[in-house]
């Protein structure tokens, strides 16, 4: 609870300008490219200021869009209102997550994956809420594969942690893995330290 307190003060201090810094080109091709694959009922983690919206498909059946700080959801809200389809905002810390067993056909995250500071919880959780056909759609940043590049990510994330909520170095999709999901990487930038993810339960896992 410490730490989310601790990373929802931080948002909440970047919350009114955090559009204006955080739109890079490349970013939001990579959403609008992974989104339009969500389908049915909706599950966002860390839906920020709603700059996914955009990128949804017309014909979900409801999105539920959760983050922890109350500033990022107050600048979410007003992009909700012209949306086809129903959604519904909760602040919570999504380490774990209130939803019964296989509520969701899709999950959805954005750079909202690397904060969290026990991943392997929230992924088993993931996989609890998600659907046996469901899907997870992450555009994340991963500990770089290059060595070099990988060591000064572990050197830094401590530091970035501290400032910004989140870890450098994070192994995502081998984290998925070990939680029961098929991962596939469908498009990578900038050394592919950020990856485009789809990530599928295993049939072991249903």
């Amino acid at each position: 609870m410490a730490e989310a307190n601790r990373v929802q003060q931080i948002y909440n201090r970047v919350a009114r300008t955090y559009d204006d810094t955080a739109n890079w080109s490349f970013l939001e091709g990579m959403r609008a490219a992974l989104f339009r694959r969500a389908r049915g009922t909706v599950l966002e983690l860390g839906v920020g200021t709603g700059a996914t919206f955009a990128h949804y498909p017309p014909d979900l059946t409801r999105l539920v869009a959760v983050d922890v700080s109350a500033g990022m959801l107050a600048r979410a809200r007003p992009k909700a209102a012209a949306l086809p389809f129903p959604v519904e905002f909760q602040q919570l810390d999504f380490q774990t997550l209130p939803f019964p067993d296989a509520s969701f056909d899709t999950v959805v995250s954005s750079l909202g994956l690397c904060g969290i500071p026990r991943p392997a919880q929230l992924f088993a959780e993931i996989r609890r809420v998600l659907r046996p056909d469901g899907q997870l759609l992450a555009v994340e940043h991963i500990r770089p594969p290059n060595p070099v590049l990988g060591l000064l990510a572990d050197a830094a994330s401590p530091i970035n942690n501290h400032f910004v909520g989140c870890y450098l170095n994070r192994r995502t999709p081998d984290l998925l893995r070990a939680a029961g999901f098929d991962v596939q990487q469908v498009e990578q930038h900038l050394f592919r330290a950020v990856v485009a993810l789809v990530a599928t339960p295993t049939s072991a896992a249903r």
